[in-house]
């Protein structure tokens, strides 16, 4: 990729999971905020986050991203009717897949346009390329070199050319329960990926969890290339964390047995933590509220100025106004329903 073109704004377009309504365009968004990229023009749409970026804002979801399926150069937006689909299709330039194998590919999210058939799309949009190019390409369904991704999201149908594809299976790898010390109150690979993310650290940056446990947001954030101290007052927690990060391969700057209450740091970079709740993992006596305040009063003083702590907490804390008290603007609040008598609070402060 020439400099040229990774520096020129494209309309992009990513295809997100649907675990969550907001926190999978709440993801990308960081990412490209935590490495600056410049971006503006955002739209989103169930299960799909359009932008204009650089291309280089793909390779940065890619390398990063928890709730991303694919990253797309968008070729055209329009209505969810046939004859405006074929109609921008016979606009494109498909010259760049001369003599190339390619494939069609289109999604559906939810039940949006009924009335369309996916596979008539797939397969009309095939023949115009087919056609446009004099026969000179390859329909390649198995294995083709290029992929033309539609996506019928709302009452819209968006088609472009698929750049990355982010095989998700890495996550599933590194679910707690193939680490050696498991904990119930752990975290998987893909949400503890997303705190990270959302927190917008950066490589070589220093990456603080206060309650790290059994380390989970400490694998996520040195797997990304940041420098990670995990503090946490249960010295089982400090030892099953150690052994996890070893089995990664990963060297902590520190593990720390100590109060997330009276930080042994002076400065860190990033911030993300699920504090214990007093079910699976012990508040060790302390009033939540309480401890969730005197936390974030100790954070304030630690975090850098102009930086980020993304926290999570049970839904019955008023996290917004503890953290506003304290002096934090609250940037994002999302929901995240876990059971059915616990919703997680997902907060992201900036001091």
């Amino acid at each position: 990729m020439n400099n040229t073109l990774s520096n020129r704004a494209e309309r992009l377009f990513f295809i997100v999971s649907g675990e969550h309504p907001s926190l999978p365009s709440s993801e990308i968004l960081a990412i490209l905020e935590a490495e600056n990229i410049p971006f503006s023009d955002v739209h989103l749409l169930p299960h799909v986050v359009r932008l204009k970026a650089p291309l280089t804002a793909c390779e940065a979801v890619y390398s990063r991203a928890a709730m991303t399926l694919k990253c797309c150069k968008e070729f055209f937006i329009c209505t969810s009717d046939y004859h405006e689909i074929f109609s921008k299709c016979k606009e494109v330039d498909w010259s760049f897949l001369r003599d190339k194998s390619f494939a069609v590919r289109v999604k559906r999210v939810q039940s949006f346009s009924p009335h369309i058939s996916t596979r008539i799309l797939e397969r009309e949009i095939g023949s115009i390329v087919w056609n446009s190019l004099n026969g000179r390409v390859k329909v390649d369904l198995s294995s083709p070199r290029f992929i033309i991704q539609g996506i019928l999201t709302s009452s819209f149908f968006i088609l472009g050319l698929a750049l990355r594809i982010i095989r998700r299976g890495v996550f599933d790898k590194r679910r707690p329960k193939f680490r050696p010390f498991a904990h119930p109150s752990s975290l998987d690979a893909k949400i503890s990926r997303l705190f990270v993310n959302l927190s917008r650290v950066r490589r070589n940056e220093l990456f603080l969890d206060p309650f790290c446990g059994a380390g989970s947001f400490l694998i996520e954030a040195a797997l990304i290339g940041c420098r990670v101290v995990g503090v946490d007052i249960d010295e089982e927690m400090i030892n099953g964390a150690r052994l996890n990060l070893r089995f990664f391969k990963i060297r902590p700057e520190a593990l720390i047995l100590g109060d997330a209450r009276h930080l042994p740091l002076m400065r860190v970079d990033a911030i993300a933590t699920d504090p214990p709740y007093g079910r699976s993992a012990s508040t060790r006596g302390a009033k939540l509220d309480k401890l969730v305040y005197s936390f974030l009063s100790e954070a304030f003083n630690v975090i850098q100025p102009g930086r980020y702590i993304c926290i999570a907490a049970p839904s019955r804390l008023d996290l917004k106004s503890l953290s506003i008290s304290i002096g934090f603007k609250v940037l994002e609040y999302h929901f995240m329903r876990v059971h059915r008598s616990l919703t997680r609070i997902i907060a992201v402060l900036n001091r």
